[in-house]
C-alpha cells in the first residue's frame, strides 16, 4: 500500500486499540469501535481507482478509494485508520451470547467476516462532534446481508448485556432509517451511565456502512446524526461499479 503525499486538512493518525482505551475510560461510553490494529498515513481524497479481486468485489484499496475523503467534504477533519481485512480484535463474548453480534459491530470485528475494511472518523472543523465510519466489503451480498440480519436481531432482542469490558450497557433497537441510495438500514443506541453511542448499519449490494455518534442522553438534540457526512460516504459507495 503507497503513502500517499501530505494533505492539505490534518489527517490525525492513532491506532484504533488507543481509541478503545480512552472511550473506556472514567465510566464513559464506547466509541464506533476499538480494534487492535495499526494505523498508516493515508490521503484518501487521491486515493487509486476502486480496485476489485479476481471475485469482483472491492480489495482494499478498492474500499479505501470510495470511503468519503477531503475532496467529498472539505469543511471536515479527518482521522484515517488502517486499511485491511480485519480493523478489531474480539474481547470477552457478550453476555447473553445473542448480544454478540453489537459487540462485533463495537468492536470492528464483524461475522461474516469481510474481505476489505477501510476506517475513519469525520468531524466539523468547527465542532468535536464526531462520526465514526467503517466499511466492510464482502464477496457476495449474501455475507453483506446476513450482517445486516445479525445486527437487527440482537439489538431487537437484546435489552441489555455485559460486554467484553464487564459493562452493562442499555440498547434499544430504532426505527428502520430511509436506506438513501443504499439498499437497507438498521439504527439502534446503545447507552451507559447517561452516554449513548448511536449506530446505523446500511448495506449496499455486496458491502456494509457503519456509522456511529455519541451524545449525552439528556442533550436537546441526542441522537441528531450527521446526515451531511452519511449521504456523502452513501452515494460515494453505491455509485461506485460493482458496489451492487
Amino acid at each position: 500500500m503507497k503513502v500517499h503525499g501530505l494533505r492539505r486538512v490534518p489527517v490525525v493518525v492513532v491506532t484504533l486499540a488507543t481509541v478503545a482505551l480512552l472511550a473506556g475510560c472514567g465510566g464513559g461510553d464506547d466509541g464506533a469501535g476499538g480494534g487492535g490494529s495499526d494505523a498508516v498515513t493515508e490521503d484518501p481524497a487521491k486515493g487509486t481507482s476502486a480496485g476489485k479481486t479476481g471475485g469482483g468485489q472491492l480489495d482494499a484499496a478498492g474500499l479505501e478509494s470510495v470511503a468519503v475523503a477531503e475532496a467529498d467534504l472539505p469543511e471536515y477533519t479527518f482521522t484515517v485508520y488502517k486499511q485491511g481485512t480485519v480493523l478489531g480484535t474480539k474481547g470477552k463474548p457478550a453476555d447473553p451470547a445473542a448480544c454478540q453480534p453489537m459487540e462485533d459491530i463495537r468492536l470492528r470485528s464483524p461475522e461474516p467476516a469481510p474481505t476489505a475494511a477501510a476506517a475513519r472518523s469525520v468531524r466539523p472543523k468547527t465542532d468535536t462532534k464526531a462520526t465514526d465510519i467503517t466499511l466492510y466489503a464482502y464477496g457476495k451480498a449474501a455475507d453483506a446481508e446476513e450482517l445486516l440480519t445479525r445486527v437487527r436481531d440482537a439489538a431487537k432482542i437484546c435489552t441489555s448485556y455485559e460486554d467484553d469490558m464487564g459493562l452493562d450497557p442499555t440498547v434499544t433497537a430504532l426505527p428502520d432509517p430511509d436506506p438513501g441510495p443504499a439498499d437497507d438500514a438498521f439504527a439502534y443506541r446503545r447507552e451507559l451511565s447517561g452516554t449513548a453511542h448511536w449506530y446505523r448499519v446500511v448495506r449496499s449490494g455486496s458491502n456494509v456502512a457503519v456509522f456511529g455518534w455519541q451524545s449525552l442522553v439528556a442533550h436537546k438534540n441526542a441522537g441528531d446524526a450527521q446526515e451531511e457526512v452519511i449521504t456523502a460516504q452513501l452515494e460515494k459507495l453505491t455509485a461506485t461499479a460493482g458496489t451492487r
